[in-house]
């Protein structure tokens, strides 16, 4: 009997110890579920819309650059030279005129209908436009309002510079640079910049010791200016082709 009583309490104090470190212990909590990461983002650098591009014209040789600000806007700039040498006859003296020109075109191209139409605006800047202008007349020329022999003419000699270092420009165009998907694509500029121009005259025959010869010689001058005139507008037509990165 006493053995039974013995058990029964080893039992007891059993039970209580389990049931003590069940309400003791801390409930086990489930992991917590992390976030997913974001998956990693793409960069699109079509943003940069460049293009490179090779031209020729009235304005020379060169090459642009096009950079596409949205779909019905882009900026292009670039730079041209040209150098030419002609013969042109100005009243009773033939001339040989060397032309020398460097320019940098920066201009505004508006695509109104968002395709390879494009109406543009801007300048042009010139580092050098200068055509040297000499003559050595062999027989005797008119100068102004006189006739000269030419050993008292002697060599003629001068220059057309422009007046100004920018010139406005407007035109129209076909191509759009950044414009579509191919690598190649062919580009077309016809337009007009607004210049004025400075032309100087002198000569170093005995003549130039006359007052007389001398005012004939600004006429001659005038004449030139007059010439150099009707190119204030001076027509700009260009080809090329430009490549899209």
């Amino acid at each position: 009997m006493q053995s039974n009583q013995i058990m029964a309490a080893v039992l007891a104090a059993g039970l209580a110890g389990a049931v003590c470190a069940q309400t003791s212990a801390p409930a086990r909590q489930p992991a917590p579920v992390l976030p997913a990461a974001p998956p990693a983002e793409s960069y699109d650098w079509d943003w940069l819309n460049v293009a490179v591009g090779a031209k020729i014209g009235t304005l020379g040789i060169g090459g642009e650059l096009t950079l596409g600000v949205n779909d019905y806007l882009n900026l292009r700039g670039g730079g041209s030279w040209a150098s030419l040498s002609i013969s042109r006859k100005i009243q009773d003296v033939d001339y040989d005129l060397d032309l020398d020109l460097t320019t940098f075109p920066i201009l505004l191209d508006v695509h109104p209908f968002a395709n390879n139409f494009r109406v543009s605006g801007g300048m042009i800047l010139h580092s050098q436009a200068k055509a040297k202008l000499k003559a050595t007349p062999d027989q005797e020329v008119t100068i102004g309002d006189h006739k000269y022999p030419a050993a008292a003419v002697g060599t003629l000699s001068g220059a057309i510079e422009s007046a100004r270092q920018v010139a406005p420009y407007i035109g129209i165009g076909y191509g759009n640079a950044v414009g579509s998907d191919a690598c190649l694509s062919f580009v077309f500029d016809l337009g007009v910049a607004f210049q004025t121009y400075d032309v100087d005259l002198t000569a170093d025959g005995p003549a130039m010791a006359f007052p007389e010869f001398r005012e004939d010689l600004q006429k001659e001058q005038e004449k030139i200016q007059d010439d150099a005139d009707s190119f204030k507008i001076y027509p700009v037509l260009a080809f090329g082709i430009a490549y899209y990165f």
